[in-house]
């Protein structure tokens, strides 16, 4: 049985006069250990759409990464920011995301990523959760060392399903999220603080999985692993059905 083929949007960043797309192993290893290959997607040239490349992977990993600029969600405290997103990356992993929504691929969006399907779907996010977030419990540092706390989750939302747990513990590395809530989305996980952690197309459910904790950095956690294990799977099935 061929294994499925999961995309991962890639980090884009500067280093000695050139510019590069990576992925981070923590992100390739549990696909690996999860059942399936992973691979880093690169920015098409002009004349090439994201269809293509959707076309050939089973699956979309969105990954982590730097802010996004406070313009894109009208927020008023862009000195709050640190490194932002590059718009190439911006806009390419818009456009990869709906195009595996458009193509009935499943995705897993983690951190960034859920933070960017909240933008797509006319949310807001706090440039700073620390300064703007009263009482927020410690949620780790963007690119630096991470925070293990409980998340309440909806038992009536599919992740309770996946994870099988109603409190499980997460660790989160990250100083953005979600404030305002996109139109046609439902919160079905909460920190203490009430931070949104993750949420669900109101309409369709099963079309991603968006966490704003890193279960990559908590593999040995069965309930974290089990949200890699439905994107394999759900990529398989999808495949075995659909061609």
């Amino acid at each position: 049985m061929n294994k499925p083929l999961i995309g991962i949007n890639p980090y884009y960043y500067s280093y000695k006069d050139a510019w590069w797309m990576a992925t981070k192993e923590d992100y390739t290893a549990v696909v690996w250990s999860s059942g399936g290959i992973p691979l880093t997607l690169h920015y098409p040239p002009r004349d090439v759409a994201a269809t293509e490349i959707i076309e050939r992977i089973d699956g979309l990993l969105m990954v982590g990464g730097p802010d996004f600029h406070s313009n894109m969600y009208g927020g008023q405290n862009p000195e709050l920011l640190s490194e932002i997103m590059h718009r190439r990356r911006e806009a390419f992993d818009r456009e990869i995301f709906q195009e595996a929504r458009r193509n009935g691929r499943p995705v897993l969006a983690i951190c960034a990523g859920m933070q960017h399907i909240n933008l797509i779907y006319g949310g807001s996010l706090y440039e700073d959760i620390p300064t703007q977030l009263e009482a927020c419990i410690d949620h780790g540092e963007f690119d630096g060392d991470y925070s293990t706390h409980a998340v309440k989750l909806d038992r009536s939302c599919m992740l309770y399903t996946i994870m099988g747990e109603d409190e499980p513990m997460v660790r989160s590395t990250h100083h953005q999220g979600v404030k305002k809530l996109g139109e046609q989305l439902r919160p079905v996980a909460w920190s203490e603080d009430g931070l949104i952690e993750a949420f669900e197309d109101l309409h369709d459910p099963q079309a991603f999985i968006a966490t704003q904790w890193h279960p990559e950095l908590f593999t040995e956690d069965p309930a974290n692993r089990q949200i890699f294990e439905w994107l394999i799977n759900e990529a398989d099935r999808r495949k075995n059905i659909f061609g």
